[in-house]
């Protein structure tokens, strides 16, 4: 089974170093309630409770090169419960360029709410580095062997 440790501190890195730089307060993980009657767990809360964001680590291409369909879905997905949270800014923050650059081409077509704010942020080398490889091995468990 593949291990997300690597993404999980990557994600933890955004919201607790990245995320405060950025935005001036702290941000937790957080659950919140939604419109629709229900809760759900954000990944990033800010202090004052105006900002909600989901964060992702993924890229826009598989391991093969083919889009991503899945993890665009996973977004979409994200998208959906922050248009139900009550908080006035709605943010996902992309730590994959590639992603973040669809994303934006998916905005300026007007195939996302625009609600949504899109932000790229830039891992730290090494932790990058790390992301790449715990990646790698991901996509080499489930990849068929020739």
């Amino acid at each position: 089974m593949a291990d997300t440790r690597c993404q999980i501190e990557c994600e933890d890195w955004i919201r607790r170093e990245w995320m405060p730089k950025f935005f001036g307060q702290l941000f937790y993980r957080e659950r919140m309630p939604l419109s629709s009657g229900g809760v759900f767990d954000f990944d990033a809360v800010s202090a004052d409770k105006t900002i909600v964001a989901s964060i992702s680590t993924s890229g826009a291409r598989t391991a093969s090169g083919k889009h991503a369909v899945g993890k665009l879905m996973k977004l979409r997905s994200d998208m959906l419960f922050l248009l139900l949270s009550q908080a006035p800014r709605k943010v996902i923050v992309l730590c994959e360029l590639d992603m973040y650059e669809l994303c934006r081409r998916e905005k300026a077509s007007g195939r996302t709410p625009a609600e949504i704010e899109f932000i790229h942020a830039t891992l730290p080398g090494e932790l990058a580095g790390r992301l790449v490889a715990a990646r790698k091995l991901g996509s080499d468990e489930v990849s068929p062997t020739r």
